[in-house]
This record gives structure tokens, C-alpha cells and sequence, in this order.
């Protein structure tokens, strides 16, 4: 399950995030990536952090992309995106985890021709940060 209710109340009172990249390379550039994915958040009003910033919880947001390898010119792909923060348990608060996942998006996988597997990724990925950026201001209201 994706996107609930109380994976959104994981979002509230976030000082910004910072974002993780992890791709295969080669022509899914993990830089244009990662800087397609920090452009939305500022545009959406989510403060990003700096890679050497560390706010409370350590709040991440993880984009990962896999890919299979090419055949008769068709390639799998799934997008896949997270946010995973610090999380104590609640009949053991001194027992900490160190990157439990507590929001997803509803994941995105298919099949492509290889010419249109770098516009599939980023527009699967740009739907996801849509779902983010909803639970996010669902958590944290003007």
C-alpha cells in the first residue's frame, strides 16, 4: 500500500529534505535526475537540503530507477519513490532505526522502446513527485 493516511502524517513538521538519486546511468543521468527532482520540490514550496545538511530525522527523499538490459529493442524499467527518515519504536524509544521507509508512491514499472526510456523515466517519476508533493502539503498546510 502507498500513499495512506498515516505514512502522510510521517511528512508533517519537516524543516526540507534531501534527495537521494540511484539509477543505472548511461542515458538516465543520475545529475539531471537528481536536479529535475530538487527543481520540482522548490517549485512545489519544499525546502531542499543541502547532501551535507542533516535536520532532524535525517528526512530523505530516495528516487530509484532499475532497468533491464535492452532486448529487440524493448527495455523494463520501475521508478520507485520514498521517503525515509529516522523512526524510534514505540515500545522502545531508546531503540532507534536508522532509514525506515514511511511514505511511497505508488510505483511505476513497464516496458519501452529504448529511444523513449529516458522521457518514460522522468515522466513517471515527475507523477510520483506530484503524489509527494500532495502528501507533503497535506501534512504541512499553510
Amino acid at each position: 500500500m502507498a500513499d495512506t493516511p498515516i505514512e502522510r502524517d510521517s511528512l508533517r513538521d519537516l524543516d526540507g529534505v534531501r534527495v537521494v538519486v540511484e539509477s543505472p546511468g548511461g542515458a538516465l543521468d543520475k545529475d539531471q535526475l537528481q536536479k529535475a527532482v530538487e527543481a520540482k520540490l522548490r517549485a512545489a514550496g519544499i525546502k531542499v537540503q543541502n547532501p551535507g545538511d542533516f535536520p532532524v530525522g535525517d528526512p530523505f527523499l530516495r528516487a530509484r530507477v532499475t532497468i533491464t538490459t535492452e532486448s529487440s529493442g524493448i527495455i523494463g524499467y520501475n521508478v520507485e519513490l520514498e521517503f525515509v527518515q529516522i523512526v524510534f519504536l514505540r515500545r522502545n524509544p531508546a531503540l532507534t532505526f536508522n532509514s525506515a521507509q514511511t511514505w511511497k508512491a505508488k510505483g511505476q514499472m513497464g516496458l519501452v522502446p529504448a529511444a523513449r526510456l529516458v522521457g518514460k523515466v522522468q515522466q513517471d517519476l515527475s507523477a510520483q513527485l506530484g503524489q509527494f508533493i500532495d502528501a507533503y502539503r497535506s501534512g504541512n498546510p499553510k
